[in-house]
């Protein structure tokens, strides 16, 4: 193991001392953090669950639905004239007593902010379901009595009806968006391009010179030789993780959700990259050629991963074919610890496909490895 380590920490060593390192590494990962975290911008919403209701009845239904509406756990405001801007409207029309008094059906309308809160916006939909549902429930058990009437008489029936609604199983809530979005998103592209484009061209050139087999001459075994190079890219990638992530807490105020989890997250994700930079690294042998192909497989594997934009808009199709790329996983996983608060029981299913990918690149990688050409 200290053979692993002395190899590995020389290879972190070299790509440090690299002048263009903190460049490709912190300054230009950061250009598109701030272009892609503007461009996807968490969008104005509310967190509680607001209802606007425009009252153009004159008798005394409409008021009478309103108080139905009345909760502890919804913002309501009574309007007179129609609002400029709202989350969620509801219309009470005209002839709403009139209609209820004729025992005529009748339409309300109901309009929704496509930026207002998904869930917020349940507990206002639950409200008005009951509303309606209570009140038709009301109209039936008084019978034949005159509607006119209605007011007057007795209300056993009172509250006797009882809904309640959620959204689908599975549905989004939440789009993930803003700097909690991109900040892992660029995370996860430029560890794969720099870990690739560094750790292959490093894997092609210590070969090529032979540096590694004077290393293998050292008395350092195959799998010391192997495993320090594999060991020298992970810390690669954990090293630019840690200063993205580090620049995303100081300038854009990230938001990790489980530290803990998002951390195991980085690990899984950089120990694949760091076996599939070996790999890179073994089979081709020229440095503009390792270039191309890192640069090429990093964006084609960001855009297909969520990196980008979120995975949860995309069609299902498109959604499905991203889970070819390694980013897919660890983009799925980076958003439901930030964004939906989920647990280790949600994402060890996308940790595992991770060191799936990390399994089957070392196996390519001690494949395709030499000690000279």
């Amino acid at each position: 193991m200290k053979k692993i380590w002395h190899i590995g920490r020389l290879d972190l060593k070299l790509m440090v001392k690299d002048r263009a390192f903190f460049f490709w590494v912190l300054l230009f990962p950061l250009v598109f953090i701030f272009i892609f975290g503007n461009l996807y911008k968490s969008t104005r919403t509310d967190n509680k669950a607001s209802l606007a209701v425009w009252n153009q009845d004159q008798g005394r239904w409409g008021a009478y639905f309103i108080e139905k509406l009345r909760s502890p756990k919804i913002e309501l405001a009574v309007l007179t004239a129609p609002p400029e801007e709202y989350y969620r409207l509801l219309v009470i029309p005209p002839d709403f007593s009139a209609k209820i008094e004729r025992k005529a059906a009748q339409k309300l309308v109901f309009k929704k902010d496509s930026e207002a809160d998904l869930k917020a916006g349940a507990v206002a939909d639950t409200k008005i379901s009951q509303a309606i549902v209570k009140l038709i429930a009301e109209l039936v058990l008084y019978g034949n009595g005159d509607m006119k009437e209605f007011f007057a008489a007795r209300r056993p029936w009172r509250d006797l009806v009882s809904v309640r609604t959620r959204l689908p199983r599975g549905t989004i809530a939440k789009v993930p968006s803003g700097f909690d979005h991109t900040v892992p998103g660029i995370l996860v592209q430029f560890v794969m391009m720099m870990v690739l484009i560094y750790g292959g061209i490093s894997v092609m050139e210590d070969r090529r010179k032979r540096v590694l087999a004077r290393i293998r001459c050292s008395a350092a075994s195959f799998a010391e030789l192997f495993g320090g190079k594999l060991l020298g890219r992970l810390l690669m990638g954990l090293l630019q993780s840690a200063i993205l992530v580090a620049a995303g807490l100081l300038f854009f105020r990230l938001n990790l959700g489980n530290a803990w989890l998002s951390a195991l997250t980085i690990f899984a994700f950089a120990l694949a990259m760091a076996a599939l930079s070996v790999f890179v690294g073994s089979v081709l042998r020229k440095e503009e050629v390792i270039v191309g192909v890192s640069v090429l497989a990093a964006n084609m594997f960001a855009g297909l991963g969520g990196c980008w934009w979120p995975i949860e808009i995309v069609p299902p199709a498109f959604r499905a074919a991203g889970m070819v790329s390694p980013a897919w996983w660890a983009m799925d996983s980076f958003h439901q610890v930030i964004f939906f608060g989920k647990g280790l029981a949600a994402i060890w299913p996308n940790l595992l496909v991770l060191l799936g990918f990390t399994a089957v690149f070392t196996a390519l990688a001690l494949r395709f490895f030499k000690v000279q050409d």
